[in-house]
């Protein structure tokens, strides 16, 4: 009689690991300067997620939420370059793992982009073309568009302008990236969520780069005046910082 009280307890209690992850996760910005989080609690986030997926605990949920809370350890919390880079390829690797497991997960999907995204641009857009990343990465973007193109606010439309906007266009290796058409995806980001801060500065970055100073400018005011988002807080401070040193860099 007195062991299944125990399994019972020990189920309970492993059942528990992805729900308590979450909570931390979704405390991410407690201590938080500015846009930089203290580090704790994502990192124990990370810990029980990990641990969900060892013991097969909401396996696809529990990636999805790994692959965010990499994504926003690397972003958020002060990590050096080559700290930035493992983290990186921490959800580049179980990215590619956990999409063969769930192929038809809109969040795996698209949090392994948001990682390999990253990796890019640390390891730089040059590279990232070269050895087929970019590809790889423009092939989710477009699942995630067809499958649930309001996923993260048109989050499939704005990764995949992003990649257009910022590869290098080479010939016969990677003929395709065209920054009209990462001006086209951007708008179509724009037109699901407009008050989306990140969707905002970088349609203001594009209209820079189509010399549209007016409108960029407009759009940076409004994401200065925003009010951070309660469940993005750091976050969107980061794209305040980075729209007002756009601001700054084309207009003071």
């Amino acid at each position: 009689m007195g062991i299944f009280p125990l399994l019972f307890a020990s189920t309970i209690q492993a059942q528990d690991l992805f729900e308590r992850g979450k909570k931390l996760y979704e405390e991410r910005a407690a201590e938080a300067d500015s846009f930089k989080a203290d580090p704790a609690n994502i990192n124990r986030a990370i810990d029980l997620f990990e641990a969900a997926l060892d013991q097969n605990i909401h396996q696809e949920k529990a990636a999805s939420y790994l692959l965010r809370s990499y994504y926003f350890k690397a972003m958020f919390t002060g990590l050096s370059e080559d700290q930035k880079k493992e983290v990186y390829e921490n959800g580049r690797n179980l990215g590619e793992k956990m999409i063969e497991r769930y192929p038809n997960s809109v969040p795996i999907k698209f949090w392994y982009a948001a990682n390999i995204g990253r990796w890019a641009d640390v390891h730089g857009f040059f590279k990232a073309a070269t050895n087929g990343i970019s590809k790889k990465l423009r092939r989710v973007c477009e699942d995630i568009i067809k499958e649930n193109p309001q996923y993260q606010d048109g989050g499939g439309y704005r990764i995949l302008a992003q990649v257009h906007f910022y590869s290098p266009n080479i010939p016969i290796v990677m003929g395709w990236p065209s920054k009209d058409k990462a001006f086209e995806l951007v708008q179509k980001a724009l037109a699901i969520a407009p008050n989306n801060p990140t969707n905002k500065m970088f349609y203001a970055n594009i209209l820079l780069e189509f010399d549209r100073h007016q409108e960029a400018k407009e759009q940076l005011y409004e994401i200065k005046r925003m009010k951070p988002r309660a469940s993005h807080t750091v976050e969107d401070r980061y794209v305040q910082y980075r729209s007002q040193k756009l601001f700054e860099e084309h207009f003071n």
